[in-house]
């Protein structure tokens, strides 16, 4: 702000210097052309102040000319004329005077003391001082000064005619009023006026304090208050900053007076006499300031209705850099272009005029645009006319476009579109300016998609047919451009394609067959060319041209085989002669040799093996071969191959190969035309060839078998030859080629391929024979195809993991890669002379050649076959118990071991605990003579056990030769014959089972040379040397410390009056004593820094020197006496010196007591009251005391009667005290709070009286008694009290009586200090009279000598002690110049560290968002809806993507699906109560079928033999009546038999029994079905209860395993969208068990029905059977009659003969039906077993629930777990950026402060 008053002077400087040019221009033109000087220029343009940087009006006084806007809440004399005093007359103790401010008192400044009065300093037109005066006693007084406009305010002075105020504050409004801020606080005491406001000079601009130095009382009179609003003591760095400017204007000011200087009198009362000495007056006040106009203007005119006065500062600003407003405030109309902003120094701000290119008139501006046009522009015009638009006006409106010819400011700029409407879009708009870049032009409309042109009147190329109502504008001509030449489009009239020549179709859009890949080649398309062999056609894909693959073959043409497979070479189909049935056949009457398998062993010399297998069948003449072949795979002519290696010269001439069908030809087959002849073929086998082919070729069919035979007739035509013989190899079938199709197909590509083949020499007979190396690449590709098609793709590698070393073979041939000494195309089997298969190939066999027949072995064990009398593997050892092969020699090892080593006969495995070459010697550990003859066993050394005992403790042990005993070789630490004692220096009971010896520790504090250094059994040391003690010599002696280890014990030494005894001995390793409390040193002979008094035996005393008083917190350890500043005393420096007073750090007074009337000088170090004799008084002593009379020091008592009245006052003056204090109370606590106990007495003693009233029984006589009684005890009490006060007067007269002791034993003392003064006065006479004698001289001399030798000493130490210092002065000198370049680079690096911590903290900033995100929902970092770090909350409704409310929905969602399970096992445990319920009712079903099936059965068979017996008495009858022998007796018998029947019942009651006998017999064969039916709902029932209980116990399983979930679910931070989908899962599969549950239930329903049906029918059941029960007893009783209605019955025989049959046929029926039950019954168990079925897939499916909840647990542990890491790293990156935040804090404090 003092630049910007620099500034201000400028200005006016350079105002009156332009107001002075502008005279003396004046002054020249009124003097015309002569008056102006010959060499004068003409004046200069002036330049205004505010064209090229801010300007600023001249500051003034803002009251000036603002009385009416000046107001004080207080003036004296404005209704009243006022006395007021001033108590500045200090003769007339005070002087008072008249205030009268009414209006008729205006002109008199002697009486009127309005507020307008402090603008000016006189009255105007006098020199009479004028001011402003509050009303008398008033405290809160307000002054306002209310401006008109917007003000900048620098200071302000006010200048008071009385005391300034004790407190008052300064305050401003910067919006007329509205809000107010306090500038600052004035107080003589801040802390009691402003508690709370800082008393100290600002720190900042806008920092608000408390001062006192404008507050104190004096001065009296005129005495200033300087307020500036920008504080001296602080640097403002830009003047024209923000922060200024908003501290500097104002619009309102208030001056707060709170407080008034009293000068104690506020401690009397409010009488006016008091209050009206005390106001507040002010002579005059400055508001300095000027008119706050932002830099814009240089001078200020005055508002609308406001009079203009002289050196009035008036509010409106006369704006310049186009600007306008009160303030400046605001830019002009139209120059919006930039932000409004102040001026600041040399930059103007000044407000820019917009760009509107002459098409509008008015604009404003968008903060928006300016950012966006990174602050260069920010103007927006309004309304744009001309058909523009844009900010700038500088863009055509929709539908015209600029005319790029025109000026951007012409009228006529923007031309409207012309597009035809049946092409063009968007409403016939076009393009508005042209944009190269852009592909923009203006005027060119907006095209249909298929529509070109300007104005889109025409097509596009490859369009046709142009209509208005085709939304596209044209149509497409459909050609594929891929397949049209030269893609020339279609006929825009027909569109018609012309294709390439491998393309066809109306649009080319497609290939010719056999082609593919329609693309922009010149023909279109190209060839399939798919491999003849591999693929089963040649048709491709036409997009990607892959061709129909063969099996396992890939590639494009079909062309190769896939991995692990191969293509089958011609020779593919081997049949091994060794593997072939031989036999042998006879002819001419020889008897011709076997075939013999010759087996060859590979060439060592890297030669290929001409033969293939393992070898060659040697045949002979006459020899028969027979191969098996079934692997054919396709039906063709194959060529029979024979290979061979002949054995003599001369061609084998008579050779017959027969090939056998073993399956009848198929007539629709290839072969079908074969005849038996056919199959009949010769062949001769060269002698100078390896291979022969019979011709002509056979005709084989796929999959068939067959016999070849071969016989080998005759070597030569001529003779036989019973020695010839050939090595057949095998027999190979070659697929006649040029027999395929695609080579004999009559096509021309067919004859090409046949051709080529042909020409490369590829059907050679080369390709037949065992070693075909280098075959061309052509031949290899025609065979790899013919491969493909005879074995219809390619061929399994099936490589033996075991013997290759891949599995992949080679692609032609499929020969995989063996290992090593491995053979065969799949590399199964070791070469002959090998052994071993295994992962490392085989091993050789390496027979001995010596005894071996050969060098093949056992392809397993390795075994040679070894000659007679030689054994091994390789046929190379002795026979066991014998070496040195080939001449074999009997081990010799004294019967200890059977064998030997067969090379060098060392025996092994020697027994009996022997060893050695020959056994002769015993093992360690051991001790004997084993060898032969000696015979003395090797037995275990007895030391003084064995070593199996593990109680032995010598190694090893040797026989006594001379006693033959044993002598151990004892350990170290052991000794004695036996090792059973321990020896020097060790310790322990070897002699004991599982005793040993250790080493005795005594720390090397023992002389080992001697003996008994430790006890041998425990170990103790019992020789300690060098002052070492303890069990190991470990410690030092009591009295001693150090190193045992190191010999270094010494005796302890120990200050007595420091050590506490009591605590023991010093301490063993460091020596220290047990020091008392605050005592130091190893010996205890110090006091702790500050401490003394280590005399006293019992520790050291602080000092507790003052800090202000003492030079330093150490005192003399002696007598306890601090080293005290200069004015202070006392031990601890905390009080004045001698005989002065005070508070040391202020002031200290002399005493001056009196001598007469004091004790003692030393007066009272607070107050400096004096000690004073009894009646004497006075601060000083030197007056009488109160109550006394006379003159000090005669004083004497007032008497008695002052005494009382005395005596009264003072109990008035306690009871005063005490009702003030009550009175203070009760404003805290209440009156009761206050009086509590005196209530609590008086309520009491209420409760006391109420209940002896209540208890009482007395009369009025009896109260009058008591009332008596009390009078008598209140008269009493009286003469008491009187009795108190007379022995109180005496007690004061004893006090006086001991006052007049104690001055005189203080008189005493003054003699006795008198007399100690003429002592000290002796000794220096003595002292003189020494120094006088010449011997005393002498003797003061040598004490002087030795003073001064030792302050010549201390004088050294000093010197040394200043020249170390010195030393180390220089030392530190050179430290920090050395570390000076270390401490710049540190602080590089420390900067650097900021830097990276900064960056660091920004980064970790900026991944908070992305852990709010994750955690809470969304990335912000502001703590909005779903909150976030720092924000006390996570998550939200609206926050779904937060792993937070996931967890809260998975936790949820879990607590649902826990209800749902309880639910479910709810039903399932009705389920299972419904079900034992069913059981229970269908065992009690069961129970009574049963019975009701016995009872049945029962009945069954009395029915039975009823029909029997029926069928017996028929018979008899009718053999009675066809009987015609019978006697007469015979036929009387008969009758009386028959007379002696007799039936009772009549025959339609028999009938009618006979048919309840029938339906019960019928039910009772429906009940045995219904009981078998039972019987199997019984069992099922069963199985249903334990799979309802297992799924009970899975279910609960599940519900505990829930519960864990749902507690792990509790405990985790966060869940995971996989935890979900689990959970909905489970969900879903807790539906689908419900949905299974249902029709559980409906069936478990239909069970149940049909079981009360059952029980129902069995109730029905035994109700009948009890019916049947009666009618069977009637039957019985009916049936005694039968004898004697014989006659009845032979008339009803045949009709009970009818009766029998048809209960047959009923018994018959009731089987049926018993048959129809069992298949319902087989239904019910039908229904039974889908009902197990069903639980049983909800037993499988419970389990499955149980599986996937585990699962999850697992899953939720490990997101747990991630959560719990998560939450780690975040608590660590919290830990780390709030050690960063505290590292910056620390570095921001260091730089900021410049210290550390």
């Amino acid at each position: 702000m003092r630049l910007v008053l620099v500034v201000a002077l400028v200005a006016s400087a350079l105002a009156g210097a332009h107001a002075q040019g502008a005279q003396t221009q004046g002054a020249y033109a009124q003097g015309g052309a002569t008056a102006r000087p010959r060499n004068t220029r003409l004046p200069l343009r002036r330049t205004h102040p505010c064209e090229k940087s801010s300007c600023y009006p001249a500051t003034g006084n803002l009251l000036i000319g603002r009385e009416s806007r000046l107001s004080a809440s207080s003036t004296c004399g404005m209704h009243s004329q006022e006395r007021y005093c001033i108590v500045s007359h200090l003769e007339e103790r005070k002087k008072c005077f008249w205030c009268d401010s009414r209006p008729q008192t205006e002109r008199n400044p002697g009486l009127n003391h309005r507020v307008s009065n402090i603008i000016y300093r006189f009255h105007p037109g006098t020199r009479h001082r004028t001011w402003w005066q509050s009303r008398n006693g008033i405290e809160n007084v307000t002054l306002q000064l209310d401006l008109e406009a917007e003000f900048h305010f620098t200071h302000l002075v006010i200048v008071f005619k009385t005391f300034r105020p004790a407190a008052m504050l300064v305050e401003r409004s910067f919006d007329f009023g509205k809000t107010w801020r306090v500038y600052r606080y004035f107080a003589y005491n801040c802390d009691e006026s402003f508690p709370g406001v800082p008393r100290r000079n600002p720190n900042s601009l806008t920092d608000v304090v408390c001062e006192s130095r404008y507050s104190s009382v004096a001065p009296s009179f005129d005495g200033e208050i300087i307020f500036r609003v920008l504080p001296p003591n602080i640097n403002v760095g830009n003047p024209y900053s923000q922060e200024v400017q908003n501290l500097l204007k104002m619009t309102n000011l208030r001056i707060n007076f709170t407080k008034l200087h009293t000068l104690g009198d506020d401690l009397l009362d409010n009488r006016a006499e008091i209050q009206e000495k005390y106001y507040y007056a002010i002579n005059d006040m400055t508001v300095r300031g000027s008119c706050s106009c932002y830099g814009h203007a240089s001078r200020c005119l005055p508002l609308p209705g406001v009079d203009s006065k002289n050196d009035m500062v008036h509010g409106r600003c006369e704006c310049t850099h186009n600007t306008k407003g009160l303030n400046c405030e605001l830019c002009e109309d139209f120059y919006n272009d930039l932000p409004w902003k102040p001026a600041l120094g040399k930059t103007t701000n000044a407000c820019k005029r917009c760009t509107c290119n002459n098409h509008a008139t008015s604009c404003h501006f968008d903060s928006a645009v300016y950012e966006l046009t990174a602050h260069v522009s920010g103007g927006v015009c309004d309304d744009c006319q001309h058909n523009t638009m844009g900010r700038n006006c500088e863009q055509c409106k929709a539908f015209f476009y600029k005319d790029p010819e025109m000026d951007l400011e012409h009228p006529e700029i923007c031309k409207p579109c012309d597009c035809d409407p049946r092409g063009s879009l968007d409403d016939a708009i076009c393009d508005s300016v042209t944009d190269a870049a852009g592909g923009l032009e203006a005027g060119r409309c907006h095209c249909k998609v298929n529509v070109d042109g300007r104005r889109c009147d025409t097509c596009k190329n490859g369009f046709w047919n142009f209509e208005e109502n085709n939304p596209d504008g044209c149509q497409a001509c459909s050609c594929n451009p891929l397949g049209t030449v030269d893609n020339q489009g279609c006929d825009t009239y027909t569109g018609e394609c012309t294709c390439k020549r491998n393309v066809i179709g109306r649009d080319c859009n497609q290939c010719l067959p056999e082609h593919w890949g329609l693309a922009e080649e010149e023909d279109g398309c190209q060839r399939c060319e798919c491999d003849f062999g591999g693929s089963l056609d040649n048709n491709c894909d036409i997009v990607t041209g892959q061709c129909r693959c063969r099996p396992n073959t890939q590639g494009r043409r079909c062309e190769q085989p896939m991995q692990h497979f191969f293509a089958g070479a011609l020779d593919n189909l081997v049949f091994e002669a060794e593997a072939a049935d031989c036999n042998t056949g006879t002819d001419y009457n020889v008897i011709y040799n076997n075939c013999q398998v010759s087996i060859r062993e590979p060439f060592r010399d890297g030669r290929e093996d001409s033969w293939t297998g393992t070898g060659f069948m040697k045949v002979f003449e006459g020899d028969h071969i027979e191969f098996t072949i079934d692997d054919i795979v396709t039906s063709m002519d194959y060529d029979i191959v024979i290979r061979y290696e002949p054995q003599i010269s001369g061609d084998w001439e008579q050779i017959e190969v027969k090939l056998d069908r073993l399956d009848a030809l198929g007539l629709d087959s290839l072969c079908a035309n074969s005849l038996p002849q056919d199959d009949l073929k010769s062949v001769v086998l060269p002698d100078n060839a390896r291979s022969a082919v019979v011709n002509p070729p056979t005709c084989l069919e796929a999959g068939k078998t067959y016999k070849l035979h071969i016989d080998f007739i005759q070597h030569q035509s001529n003779e036989p030859n019973a020695r010839a013989s050939v090595l057949l190899d095998s027999v190979v079938l070659v697929p006649r080629v040029t027999a395929l199709p695609f080579f004999n197909n009559n096509t021309p590509t067919a004859e090409a391929w046949r051709r080529n083949y042909e020409m490369a020499r590829c059907g050679d007979a080369y390709y037949y024979t065992v070693n075909k190396n280098d075959i061309p690449e052509i031949c290899k590709q025609y065979h790899t195809s013919v491969g493909f098609y005879v074995f219809n793709g390619a061929l399994s590698c099936k490589c033996d993991p075991t013997g290759s070393t891949s599995y992949k073979c080679d692609e032609y041939g499929g020969v995989c890669p063996c290992k090593s000494n491995v053979v065969g195309r799949n590399c199964n089997r070791c070469a002959s002379g090998t052994y071993g298969f295994g992962p490392e190939g085989c091993k050789s066999c390496d027979c001995s050649n010596i005894g071996s027949l050969n060098n093949f072995c056992d392809t397993s064990s390795g075994q040679c076959k070894c000659k007679p009398n030689t054994y091994g593997r390789q046929c190379d050892e002795c026979q066991p118990g014998y070496w040195n092969f080939p001449n074999c020699q009997q081990c010799e090892c004294h019967g200890h071991a059977d064998e030997c080593d067969p090379k060098t006969g060392a025996c092994t495995d020697c027994r009996d605990y022997s060893f050695g070459h020959r056994c002769d010697r015993c093992m360690e550990g051991y001790y004997g003579d084993p060898r032969l003859g000696y015979d003395i066993p090797c037995r275990a050394c007895p030391c003084p056990g064995t070593l199996d005992s593990m109680h032995s403790f010598a190694p090893r042990c040797d026989l006594d030769p001379m006693t033959k005993d044993v002598i151990c070789e004892c350990q170290k630490g052991y000794a004695g014959s036996r090792c059973d004692v321990c020896a020097d220096n060790y310790f322990g009971h070897p002699e004991k089972p599982g005793g040993s010896c250790e080493e005795c520790n005594c720390s090397k504090n023992v002389d080992v040379t001697k003996p008994g250094n430790c006890n041998p059994h425990t170990g103790k040391c019992l020789q300690c040397l060098y002052h070492t003690d303890g069990d190991s010599c470990e410690m030092c002696q009591a009295g001693y410390f150090g190193d045992a280890e190191e010999r270094t014990c010494t005796e302890c030494v120990c200050e007595l009056l420091g050590t506490n005894s009591t605590k023991g001995p010093c301490d063993r390793i460091t020596g220290q004593c047990s020091c008392y409390k605050n005592v130091i040193g190893q010996s205890c002979d110090g006091c702790i820094e500050n401490h003394w008094r280590l005399a006293s035996g019992e520790g050291c005393d602080p000092c507790e020197c003052d800090s202000i008083g003492s030079v330093s917190e150490q005192c003399n350890v002696y007598d306890g006496q601090c080293n005290c500043k200069s004015g202070f005393g006392g031990r601890q420096c905390n009080q004045c010196q001698t005989n002065y007073w005070g508070d040391p750090n202020d002031m200290c007074q002399p005493c001056e007591c009196d001598d007469l009337g004091s004790a003692k000088q030393q007066c009272h170090h607070n107050t400096g009251a004096c000690v004073c004799h009894p009646g004497i008084g006075g601060h000083k002593c030197d007056e009488c005391a109160r109550g006394y009379l006379g003159n000090s020091p005669s004083c004497s008592p007032c008497g008695e009667c002052f005494d009382n009245w005395d005596r009264i006052i003072m109990t008035l003056h306690n009871e005063t005290n005490n009702a003030i204090s009550n009175a203070s109370k009760i404003k805290i606590v209440g009156a009761t709070g206050a009086y509590t106990r005196e209530f609590e007495e008086m309520e009491n003693n209420l409760n006391n009286i109420e209940k002896i009233i209540e208890d009482s029984t007395v009369g009025k006589t009896q109260i009058e008694g008591f009332e008596n009684k009390v009078d008598d005890v209140k008269q009493s009490l009286d003469n008491a009290n009187k009795t108190v006060m007379d022995l109180n007067l005496f007690l004061s007269t004893i006090a006086t009586r001991i006052n007049l002791a104690n001055a005189s034993v203080d008189g005493v003392l003054k003699k006795y200090e008198k007399l100690q003064e003429e002592t000290e006065q002796l000794n220096v006479n003595a002292r003189k009279l020494q120094e006088a004698n010449v011997e005393g001289a002498l003797n003061l001399t040598r004490e002087a000598k030795q003073r001064a030798m030792n302050a010549a000493d201390n004088a050294d130490e000093t010197q040394k002690i200043i020249k170390d210092t010195e030393r180390r002065i220089k030392n530190t000198d050179l430290v920090v110049e050395r570390q000076t370049v270390t401490f710049n680079e540190t602080q590089k690096e420390n900067d650097e560290s900021i830097r990276e911590l900064q960056e660091e903290i920004k980064e970790l900033q900026s991944r908070i968002p992305e852990l709010n995100a994750k955690m809470c929902g969304n990335a912000n970092s502001d703590c909005d809806l779903c909150g976030g770090a720092g924000c006390g909350r996570c998550g939200g409704l609206s926050c779904d993507q937060g792993a937070m409310t996931k967890a809260d929905k998975a936790l949820e969602f879990a607590n649902k699906t826990e209800a749902l399970i309880r639910k479910n096992e709810l039903a399932a445990d009705d389920l299972s109560r419904g079900i034992a319920v069913a059981k229970k009712d269908t065992a009690a079903s069961l129970a009574i079928a049963e019975d009701t099936y016995n009872s049945a059965l029962a009945a069954r068979n009395l029915t039975d033999d009823l029909n029997k017996n029926s069928s017996n008495l028929i018979r008899d009858l009718k053999e009675f009546l066809a009987s015609s022998g019978g006697t007469p007796a015979d036929v009387r018998a008969l009758a009386n038999s028959i007379l002696n029947l007799t039936i009772v019942i009549k025959p339609d009651e028999i009938q009618k029994l006979s048919d309840d006998i029938s339906d019960t017999v019928s039910q009772v064969t429906n009940i045995e079905s219904i009981i078998e039916e039972t019987r199997q709902d019984l069992e099922e029932s069963k199985e249903l209860k334990e799979k309802a209980l297992a799924a009970k116990e899975n279910a609960t399983a599940t519900l505990e395993i829930a519960k864990n979930v749902v507690l792990a679910l509790k405990d985790a931070s966060s869940a995971q969208i996989a935890a979900e989908d689990a959970i909905k899962k489970a969900n879903n599969d807790i539906e689908s068990a419900e949905r299974d549950l249902v029709p559980i239930e409906s069936e478990t329903d239909v069970a149940q029905k049909k079981a009360n049906e059952t029980m129902d029918k069995v109730t029905d059941l035994k109700k009948k059977l009890e019916n049947l029960q009666k009618n069977i007893l009637s039957i019985d009783s009916d049936s005694r009659l039968v004898r004697s209605e014989a006659e009845d019955v032979v008339y009803k025989a045949d009709a009970a003969e009818q009766q029998a049959r048809e209960l047959r046929q009923k018994y018959t029926s009731a089987n049926s039906t018993l048959t129809k039950h069992a298949e319902k019954s087989a239904n019910a168990r039908e229904r039974a077993q889908l009902l197990l079925d069903q639980a049983t897939k909800l037993a499988a499916h419970s389990q499955e629930q149980l599986k996937q909840l585990q699962n999850m647990e697992v899953f939720y542990n490990s997101h747990i777990q991630d959560l719990n890491d998560r939450e780690i790293r975040i608590g660590e990156l919290n830990d780390q950026v709030g050690r960063y935040l505290s590292a910056i804090t620390a570095k921001s404090d260091y730089y900021r402060s410049c210290s550390a």
